[in-house]
């Protein structure tokens, strides 16, 4: 399986340059919105290009959600760079699209998030939570969201949680934490942080079932996508 990673467009229309022909999968990791350098209405114009997208292509492209759509959705959880001149329509857009989104994604034991999953954050937030009928631990993520599981929105202190214990959620943990102790046993591509190119960490020299791939390079960095084979 030929798969094809984009990372946080933040409002730009990068996502137009992939030849979706070649691959079986088109995975988008959230963060569609808030670029500083992209108007209003070209904002809403490539979100809902996205959305169309995933209308005409419903199995093979997917999309996560990330912290700046849960900005939108929930007042309480707003990112740097919201926009309160679109607020209300972009939030319309999202609820009235909100099936098309999902959470996590993942094949084997390959997974994708917006943020990442730590080994603490599964341990204490997660696993205690996990059912028979979860399929895997994306669809254990989705039906958490989808129950409005609080712990699921966690924000990482190093990006404004209040405690220094709070490692964040798949939305919100900082890939410094992350990398410190990546859920072992998964190899997790993300987005969240930017990075100047697509980079792979291994974090632990006994484990190479253990790795993070981080894909935030498009708005900030060299606009790479993350093409990988499964």
């Amino acid at each position: 399986m030929k798969i094809l990673t984009i990372g946080d467009l933040q409002g730009l229309p990068d996502w137009q340059r992939a030849n979706s022909e070649e691959f079986d999968r088109i995975i988008f990791l959230g963060d569609y919105l808030d670029s500083p350098i992209v108007k209003d209405k070209e904002m809403i114009t490539n979100l809902e290009g996205i959305i169309s997208l995933k209308r005409n292509n419903p199995d093979k492209v997917k999309l996560l959600l990330g912290n700046h759509e849960i900005s939108y959705l929930y007042k309480k959880h707003r990112a740097t760079g919201y926009r309160y001149s679109i607020g209300t329509k972009v939030k319309k857009l999202l609820s009235q699209n909100l099936n098309l989104f999902q959470v996590a994604f993942q094949i084997e034991n390959y997974l994708w998030t917006h943020a990442g999953i730590h080994q603490e954050y599964y341990t204490h937030r997660v696993l205690p939570f996990i059912l028979e009928s979860d399929k895997n631990l994306g669809e254990t993520l989705e039906r958490l969201f989808i129950e409005m599981y609080d712990p699921i929105l966690e924000i990482g202190y190093e990006r404004g949680g209040w405690n220094r214990k709070m490692v964040g959620g798949p939305f919100w943990i900082d890939s410094s934490r992350l990398l410190e102790n990546p859920l072992r046993g998964y190899h997790q591509i993300v987005g969240h942080t930017p990075v100047t190119t697509i980079e792979r960490y291994m974090p632990f020299a006994d484990d190479m079932n253990t790795s993070i791939t981080l894909c935030d390079c498009i708005e900030r960095g060299d606009g790479s996508f993350y093409e990988l084979e499964i």
